[in-house]
C-alpha cells in the first residue's frame, strides 16, 4: 500500500518522512521525520526557516553598514552553501533572491571600489618609488613598511591590473632593502676609513703638541685643522668623542703659541731655545741664590719666580733636568725655612733677640720634630697605599697617593738638608 502524503507550500511529508520541495536547481530532499505529530513537525522545521532568514537578514545589515563591503562577497558564497544544505521549511526562492540582490550591489560596489583601490595603488606605487630613489633611502625603513601595510590594507583593483601591480610593488620593496643594505655597508666601510683619518690626524697632532718650533707647528696644526673639516663622516658618538680629544690637543698647542708670542715680544731678538735656556738659567739661579741665606725672608720673590716657572714650562718642553731641579730644590727650602721660622716664632715671640747659638739650637731641635712628624706622615701614607694597592683601588686614585706621597719625600730631603746645615752652622760656632 502506498505511503500517504502530506502536501505544504515548500514541502511535503511521506509516510514518517520530510521533505522540502524542489526549488531553483535545487532538487527535493528529506529534511527530517515525523517525531510527536504531524502540525508539530511542519511547525519546529517552520521555525527553523526563520532562523536562516534572520541571518540572511543580518547578513545584509551587516552589508549596509560596513565600511569594506567588498569583504562580505565570500560570506555571501557561504550564506548560499549554508541554505543549500538548511534544514527548514520556508521561501528559500525569496531567500536566493535576496542573496542574489545583495551580491548584485556587491558587485557593483565592488566594481567602483576596485577603481578607487587602481588609483590608491597607482599612489602607493610612486610613493614608493619616491622613497627608492630618495637620498636619505636609510632613514625611511619605517615609510615604506607604513607604505606596505596600507597596500595590503587596500582591496584589489581591476583583474586585469591585479599581477602587474602587485609584481611591481614587491620588486619595489625588495630593491628598497637590497639598496639599503647595500648603502649601509658602502657607508660602514667609508666610515672606518674616515675613522683610520682622524685618528691619523690625531696621533700627528699629539705628536706636535709639544714642538717648541711655534711657527711651524702653527702652520701645520692649521693644515691639520682643515684636514679634520675634510675628514668625512663617522657615527655621531664617535665624532663627538673625536672632535673633543682634538680640541683639546689643539687648545693645549694654541695655549703654548699665544704665550710663547707674549714671551716673543720681550725677547724679540732670541729664537725659542734661546729664550727657553735664557729663563731656565736665570729662574734657577735667581731661586738658588735667594735660598742660600735668610731664604726665610724671600718668600714672596719665590712666589712671583713659581709663577715664572709655571709659564715657562707652560710654553716649553724639554726643561734641563738640573735646573728644573735647582729650581725646584731652592724653592722647596725657602718654603720650608719660612715655614720653620713661622713655627719658632709663634714659640718664642722673642726669638730674635737671643743669641745666636740658642736660635741656632732652637731651630735645629723644631727641625728635627718637623722631620719626624713628616716620616710618620710618609709611613702611614704608605701603609695606606699598600692596602689600597691590595682592594683593587682605581689606577687613577693610587697615582694620585704615591705623587703626594713622593712630594712628602722630598720635602724631607729638604728638611734634612737645611738640617744638615743647621748642625753645621751650630757646631762651626761653638768650636
Amino acid at each position: 500500500m502506498e505511503a500517504q502524503q502530506t502536501e505544504h507550500e515548500f514541502g511535503y511529508i511521506q509516510g514518517d518522512k520530510i521533505f522540502l520541495k524542489k526549488f531553483l536547481d535545487f532538487p527535493s530532499r528529506q529534511i527530517g521525520v515525523v517525531k510527536e505529530s504531524v502540525e508539530a513537525s511542519i511547525k519546529y522545521f517552520e521555525n527553523r526557516f526563520e532562523i536562516a532568514q534572520q541571518k540572511v537578514t543580518t547578513l545584509g545589515n551587516l552589508i549596509e553598514e560596513a565600511q569594506n563591503k567588498g569583504s562580505y562577497l565570500m560570506k555571501l558564497i557561504h550564506m548560499r552553501r549554508y541554505l543549500s544544505d538548511f534544514d527548514g521549511l520556508g521561501d528559500y526562492v525569496y531567500l536566493f533572491a535576496s542573496l542574489d540582490e545583495m551580491e548584485k550591489r556587491l558587485m557593483a560596489l565592488i566594481s567602483i571600489n576596485r577603481v578607487k583601490n587602481l588609483e590608491i595603488k597607482e599612489a602607493l606605487l610612486k610613493s614608493a618609488q619616491e622613497i627608492l630613489e630618495s637620498e636619505n633611502i636609510t632613514e625611511l625603513e619605517e615609510e615604506i613598511k607604513e607604505l606596505k601595510q596600507k597596500w595590503i590594507k587596500t582591496g584589489a583593483v581591476i583583474k586585469e591590473k591585479q599581477e602587474l601591480l602587485e609584481n611591481k610593488f614587491q620588486e619595489i620593496y625588495a630593491e628598497y632593502f637590497d639598496k639599503r643594505k647595500r648603502i649601509i655597508y658602502e657607508r660602514t666601510q667609508q666610515a672606518r676609513y674616515n675613522l683610520r683619518r682622524y685618528h691619523q690626524i690625531l696621533e700627528r697632532a699629539d705628536r706636535l703638541r709639544n714642538s717648541d718650533d711655534f711657527d711651524g707647528t702653527f702652520q701645520e696644526f692649521r693644515t691639520l685643522q682643515q684636514a679634520w673639516k675634510n675628514a668625512g663622516k663617522v657615527p655621531h658618538k664617535q665624532a663627538v668623542i673625536l672632535w673633543e680629544n682634538f680640541k683639546k690637543i689643539n687648545d693645549y698647542f694654541f695655549n703654548r703659541f699665544k704665550s710663547f708670542k707674549s714671551l716673543k715680544t720681550e725677547y724679540p731678538e732670541l729664537e725659542a731655545q734661546e729664550i727657553k735656556e735664557k729663563l731656565q738659567t736665570e729662574l734657577a739661579e735667581e731661586a738658588d741664590k735667594l735660598s742660600r741665606k735668610d731664604a726665610h725672608l724671600h718668600t714672596d720673590r719665590a712666589k712671583e719666580l713659581l709663577m715664572d716657572w709655571k709659564q715657562l714650562t707652560s710654553v716649553f718642553r724639554g726643561i734641563d733636568r738640573d735646573y728644573a731641579n735647582m729650581f725646584r730644590f731652592a724653592c722647596d727650602r725657602i718654603f720650608e725655612e719660612s715655614y720653620l721660622m713661622r713655627v719658632v716664632k709663634r714659640k718664642y715671640p722673642l726669638f730674635e733677640t737671643k743669641p745666636q747659638e740658642d736660635q741656632l739650637r732652637i731651630k735645629t731641635s723644631f727641625m728635627r720634630e718637623l722631620i719626624r712628624r713628616d716620616e710618620e706622615d710618609v709611613n702611614l701614607g704608605e701603609d695606606k697605599l699598600n692596602r689600597n694597592q691590595k682592594r683593587n683601588m682605581h689606577p687613577k686614585a693610587l697615582r694620585t697617593m704615591q705623587n703626594n706621597l713622593n712630594i712628602q719625600k722630598r720635602k724631607i730631603e729638604v728638611k734634612k738638608e737645611v738640617l744638615k746645615e743647621l748642625q753645621k752652622e751650630l757646631n762651626d760656632l761653638r768650636n
